[in-house]
């Protein structure tokens, strides 16, 4: 009867144990990881969601949980090593659980005589030509003497300290109104520049930097007083770890494109020059820096390439040239075909201005032997092709258009260049004949996830479904570059809308900010759009999604998205809401939500063809 009874108790203990140990509530922290290395300096946010009721606190401060057991706060850090605590509780059980971080530390001008590691430029190997103006810089004490010295050439050559700047984190963070205490500046840059000749070139020269205490009198580094000199001026060195090496001007090396359609940027991983070069076109390149060659097109048009995308061709390789005389045009279903042929496939640029309604297209390397242009009678959409060479190399063309430019596409077909320009397609009662690409965007990466782990490409693609049944109501002819979690690369998106034909592509997505950004203050609704001639488009969608979601407008933006590249159809991304932020996220899991924000990027749609309509009706 006893062993009954203490069994009976035994079984009474554990239920009851067990029903405490389910009433610990949980804590699961979404962002940030644990160990991450963040890139903020002074707060941060971090987000996910503890038991519905449950009360928290992180760091001792009390953060607000939503019914849902969602949280966000945006807290105090430190740099170094870091962690949130937080600590969860729920009719009088507790839980904890603990984030660590890694935070950089800030940069600390030093005090002593000192050339800081790890702030010289170049940070890695680079190639320059004779006749390059270049520049070099460090960090150090402020307020000295600095100089630098190329191995191959050996005479110093002194150097400017920069005005103090902010860093760019704490600054941002921090002190966004522009008031900036001293010891957030950063002191003692030091800049040099060098015009290089033939003294300077050869291989992997090594890069020496002086910052000295006194002004040095002797820049000769091989006088026999050179090193007493530093000596008695109270110099630190410091060798920069990365090298330079410098060709001599005459020295040709080409090299080949091998991506199917290139990008040309202004710098390494820096803004775009041109996009859609073609495989197999040539360039001459004249240096390397950041895993990018430099290749000139012409006199004073110099651009980079990632060094992924070219193949070095043998010394003695030849860079083609071109030239062409007679330029026609040829009416197309649904637009006009202007073609030449310099004789090679050349490098060019295409420059649209709406409100001239102006094409401009420059050929490099080429030179102008124009004497005809056969204009296709048949065709209304070009009003006149001007032409000029702008300067050696670089042939110009002109285009004045009679109506709206709706896209365009540039390729070479053997060596001859074709220019298809895509007239506004034949507009009818709401949205009959317009074919749309409709892109949810992610997958198989999740994108962005909410604070209860909602994922991005799932809240995507329930509005983009949504959209679409919107659209084919209003007559639309709509495609979808997923309709389920397939898994999709990011630039075969638009590849799949260029094969739909399509007249206009939206991708929709959800937002984030990175770390450091207040998001309970930086927030809402944005819309984006790359060329100019989707920039009424996007304008009209984003006048639609703001008062339909009820956020904050967040900004109409020119973004550069792979996705909204192309040239050849109108192409808009919308960031409808915020992820990270609890009632954005609880919002997006509702129907009712979602398909506000589909009925707002329909409704833009429209009210953007209806404006085209008026347009097409008055003959523009």
């Amino acid at each position: 009867m006893l062993r009954t009874f203490a069994a009976l108790l035994l079984c009474v203990l554990t239920a009851s144990n067990l029903a405490t140990a389910q009433e610990k509530p949980k804590i699961e922290v979404m962002y940030p990881t644990p160990n991450q290395r963040i890139t903020a300096v002074d707060s941060t946010f971090i987000f996910g969601n503890v038991t519905p009721g449950a009360e928290l606190r992180i760091n001792k401060t009390a953060v607000k949980v939503y019914p849902n057991g969602a949280f966000l706060a945006f807290l105090p850090i430190k740099s170094g090593k870091f962690s949130f605590a937080l600590e969860a509780t729920l009719k009088n059980q507790k839980a904890t659980k603990e984030i660590p971080l890694e935070v950089p530390e800030p940069y600390v001008v030093p005090e002593s005589l000192t050339i800081v590691k790890g702030y010289m430029s170049p940070s890695s190997d680079v190639t320059v030509m004779e006749g390059d103006f270049w520049s070099t810089s460090f960090r150090g004490t402020p307020g000295l003497n600095g100089y630098f010295l190329l191995s191959t050439n050996q005479t110093l050559v002194p150097m400017t300290e920069s005005p103090p700047v902010p860093q760019s984190y704490w600054a941002q963070a921090v002190f966004g109104g522009g008031d900036f205490p001293d010891s957030l500046l950063v002191k003692g840059s030091y800049n040099g520049n060098l015009l290089l000749d033939e003294s300077h070139v050869g291989d992997t020269a090594k890069i020496t930097y002086y910052l000295c205490r006194k002004p040095l009198r002797l820049w000769d580094s091989r006088d026999r007083q050179f090193k007493r000199q530093l000596d008695s001026c109270k110099c630190t060195t410091r060798e920069n770890e990365s090298r330079a090496t410098i060709w001599p001007a005459h020295k040709i090396l080409v090299g080949v494109l091998t991506d199917s359609t290139q990008t040309l940027r202004v710098g390494p991983r820096k803004g775009y020059f041109s996009v859609f070069q073609p495989r197999g076109l040539r360039l001459r390149l004249t240096g390397y820096a950041n895993n990018h060659y430099r290749a000139r097109l012409v006199e004073n048009h110099e651009v980079w390439v990632a060094d992924s995308s070219v193949r070095l061709l043998p010394e003695g390789s030849r860079i083609p040239s071109g030239e062409f005389a007679l330029i026609r045009t040829r009416r197309v279903d649904d637009g006009v075909q202007v073609t030449f042929n310099p004789g090679a496939q050349l490098p060019f640029d295409v420059d649209y201005d709406p409100l001239r309604n102006q094409l401009t297209l420059d050929i490099f390397n080429c030179t102008s032997s124009i004497d005809w242009i056969r204009y296709d009678t048949a065709d209304s959409m070009i009003a006149a092709i001007d032409f000029e060479q702008v300067q050696v190399g670089v042939v110009r063309l002109k285009l004045d258009l009679n109506e709206t430019l709706w896209g365009y596409d540039c390729k070479y077909e053997g060596n001859q260049f074709v220019l298809k320009l895509s007239r506004r397609p034949a507009l009818s009662s709401k949205l009959r004949g317009i074919k749309i690409v409709v892109d949810p965007g992610h997958s198989p990466d999740p994108g962005a996830s909410g604070p209860t782990g909602f994922k991005e490409k799932d809240a995507n693609l329930a509005i983009a479904l949504q959209l679409k049944e919107l659209l084919e109501k209003e007559d639309a002819t709509v495609f979808m570059t997923r309709s389920g979690d397939t898994p999709l690369p990011l630039y075969e998106r638009p590849i799949l809308a260029q094969g739909y034909d399509a007249d206009i592509f939206i991708s929709v997505h959800n937002n984030a900010v990175p770390d450091g950004v207040n998001p309970l203050v930086n927030n809402g609704t944005s819309t984006f759009y790359y060329h100019p001639q989707s920039q009424d488009l996007a304008s009209l969608v984003h006048r639609r999604m703001v008062p339909a979601t009820g956020l904050n407008d967040y900004g109409l933006y020119h973004g550069n998205f792979a996705v909204i590249r192309p040239t050849e159809f109108l192409s808009i991304l919308v960031e409808c809401a915020f992820m990270m932020i609890p009632e954005q996220e609880m919002a997006l899991q509702t129907e009712e939500f979602r398909n506000k924000i589909a009925r707002a990027i329909c409704d833009g749609v429209l009210d953007f063809i209806d404006k085209e309509k008026k347009l097409s009706d008055d003959g523009r």
